[in-house]
């Protein structure tokens, strides 16, 4: 079985690679002209689609209830997140069964981060 430092490196090497050809791919796209003019018309329609979206907001109640339930849902998926982890620490069973008695259980993610050293 490989080690965390060879797969590391690889992972590293295709990332670097990926980079590279989408560089190219990036820089092969800026020389066709009909393809700057479809950007250009797409970021016109972007600013548009925003102030409409934001005429309908200003004119909407909902919307500021909107975003009280996206911070609750984002702190109610850390709160979840943080019980099923020391559910788990403590090797308990982690399920969670929904009102259709479907039975949810739990994927973990082991994500790495610089160090400071």
């Amino acid at each position: 079985m490989p080690n965390l430092e060879e797969v590391y490196k690889r992972l590293e090497k295709n990332k670097k690679r990926k980079r590279e050809i989408g560089k190219m791919l990036t820089d092969e796209l800026s020389h066709s002209a009909r393809y700057k003019e479809i950007k250009e018309e797409m970021m016109a329609l972007r600013e548009e689609k925003k102030a409409i979206e934001q005429t309908v907001q200003a004119g909407n109640p909902d919307f500021k209830e909107i975003e009280e339930l996206k911070a609750e849902i984002q702190t109610d998926t850390e709160v979840l997140s943080d019980l099923a982890l020391n559910m788990y620490m403590k090797d308990e069973t982690v399920e969670i069964v929904d009102e259709y008695d479907q039975k949810w259980y739990p994927s973990f993610k082991v994500a790495f981060k610089k160090g400071n050293g």
